[in-house]
């Protein structure tokens, strides 16, 4: 019998020692001893309860629903998953395709009774779980509600540092620190730009909060914390974090509370670096320099490229659009930034927006022209499906148990019932109740996220229809709307390099975000280089069907 291991940890810590190690051991010899052949070990470091977020485990259910494997074996049915309703859906789901689940240290027979016994230890793995969660948060309220401490992370913000390195209950001034803080807030008030105090910074060789140089997102979350952290203003709970689902996957979305849901520790609690008047400057620094910048541009259809889809090939930064004046008139180009900001990160790279523009739409026109490939791209994708077979598992799972507990119901109506049968079915009553209503939730997330997956399909479609319409109409030019879709749906980066000699090139790298996963039809890179005396004639090689086998890592296309 063919047999993937799974191993999982739940924390970093816990990857230090032996228990992966002993994890794989033990699975080993449970192989071994049993005669079965090991196809495959698969293994993931997190903390969690979400399946669908474990890379490992769902690289080896896409294996093992391939029919790669004839079962799978887990230390603990802990290490396999915590929640009961996840349990039952992907234990379903393995039967339905013919592959079993074995564990080494919880071992029941496959019969009635051993399901039901294998339920309840689920029941009591989740229950542990919840209950060391729950006594974590217990924990970090009680520190903050009853004994009013900072509810401190594993460092302490710039500029302040703990009272106690043990109990981390209060702030104290970090006096060299401190001093870096004042320094920023005063330069921001006097409305000097992010840039200018960046560079102040570096030249002068301060040390960042890291270690490291300074860059412009650390000044501004450094300006940020004005508005209360510096001014002595300590909240608990100043952020919630909840799970969402976004284009078909689950994400953590960070949001800011309101200062009535925050609680307000303590005067005291963190000492003030600033005054209330700096901080007011300095924080409506950032609404005068927004309003300042030539930045703002009302003519967005100007260029094609901005905004995401052009990067300087040394640094990787994106490049921004700007207007160089000359006296003959005014040119738009791309520059990359680094070139402008304080710690500088490459040489001078820049090319001219209107030309590279057609240099690439020129391309993308020879590849909408190819249907064949667009066509055979959204196919792909149509080809997988993450959430039809856990879906149909979870609804089989459902009506199982709801039938369950329509037979535990119409044995309550029977005549002659003891109490101790009426007190035992009362009691499976009520855990299949419980059972249902986490199943019905499960199902829900996995339908929120085939809305999502559909969405996507969804405009996959309309856009294949568009480039066949487009085709049909001759092919020449399109809507700078359409043309802007075409750059997001064909997955459109432009890199610009420069070399030693005065001359520039460019690579234009084609890969749906969407259809990574299932891309079968790779473009090649295209080049081109750039000499000062013919500006802009580059080759543009067409698209090249490659077999999956021969497809390379995106990074190296």
């Amino acid at each position: 019998m063919r047999i993937f291991i799974y191993l999982r940890v739940s924390t970093d810590d816990q990857e230090d020692n032996t228990s992966l190690e002993q994890q794989e051991l033990d699975c080993r010899a449970y192989c071994e001893g049993n005669s079965h052949h090991v196809a495959g070990i698969f293994m993931d470091v997190y903390t969690g309860s979400l399946w669908r977020e474990r890379q490992g485990y769902m690289e080896m259910r896409a294996r093992y629903l391939a029919g790669e494997a004839d079962a799978v074996v887990v230390h603990t049915y802990s290490r396999f998953t915590r929640m009961v309703a996840d349990y039952f859906i992907l234990t379903q789901e393995m039967r339905e395709h013919n592959v079993r689940l074995f564990c080494v240290k919880e071992q029941y027979d496959d019969t009635p009774l051993g399901h039901m016994l294998q339920a309840i230890q689920m029941g009591f793995n989740e229950q542990e779980r919840e209950t060391t969660r729950q006594r974590t948060m217990d924990g970090k309220r009680a520190r903050v509600e009853n004994k009013k401490l900072y509810l401190a992370g594993k460092k302490p913000p710039y500029g302040l540092k703990f009272d106690d390195e043990k109990v981390k209950g209060k702030l104290l001034i970090n006096e060299d620190e401190t001093k870096v803080v004042q320094d920023i807030l005063h330069m921001r008030a006097q409305k000097q730009t992010i840039y200018a105090i960046t560079k102040y910074l570096l030249d002068n060789n301060i040390p960042s909060p890291g270690g490291g140089k300074w860059n412009e997102r650390t000044v501004r979350m450094i300006i940020e914390r004005a508005a209360d952290l510096y001014r002595g203003v300590a909240y608990a709970y100043k952020y919630e974090f909840t799970k969402e689902y976004r284009n078909g996957k689950l994400t953590t979305v960070k949001r800011v509370r309101p200062e009535s849901e925050r609680l307000l520790l303590p005067e005291g609690t963190v000492p003030r670096i600033i005054d209330d008047e700096t901080a007011r400057l300095a924080l409506a620094a950032a609404g005068i320099n927004t309003q300042e910048s030539t930045r703002n541009n009302p003519n967005t259809e100007e260029t094609l490229l901005r905004s995401g889809y052009i990067r300087c090939g040394q640094c990787g930064n994106l490049m921004s659009m700007r207007r160089h004046k000359k006296s003959d008139g005014i040119y738009l180009i791309y520059r990359c930034p680094g070139l402008a900001r304080a710690a500088r990160t490459c040489e001078h790279i820049e090319i001219s927006a209107p030309r590279i523009d057609k240099i690439v739409w020129d391309y993308l026109l020879e590849v909408l022209r190819d249907l064949e490939i667009v066509e055979a791209a959204v196919n792909s994708i149509l080809e997988l499906d993450d959430f039809s077979s856990p879906e149909k598992a979870a609804i089989k799972t459902i009506d199982e148990c709801k039938a369950l507990i329509d037979q535990y119901r119409e044995d309550l109506k029977t005549s002659g019932l003891s109490r101790g049968a009426r007190t035992v079915l009362l009691e499976d009553l009520g855990k299949q109740t419980s059972l249902l209503e986490e199943l019905e939730r499960e199902l829900t997330a996995i339908q929120t996220g085939r809305v999502s997956f559909e969405k996507v399909l969804n405009e996959y479609r309309e856009f294949v229809k568009w480039c066949q319409e487009f085709k049909r109409s001759g092919g020449q030019d399109a809507s700078y709307r359409r043309k802007r879709d075409a750059l997001r749906f064909l997955g459109v980066s432009v890199y610009i390099y420069k070399k030693s000699s005065p001359e520039g090139q460019y690579k234009i790298r084609l890969a749906p975000p969407e259809l990574m996963r299932s891309l079968k039809l790779l473009p090649k890179n295209i080049e081109g280089t750039l000499p000062r005396e013919i500006r802009f004639i580059g080759s543009a090689a067409r698209p090249v069907r490659l077999p999956l086998s021969q497809m390379a890592p995106l990074a190296a296309i």
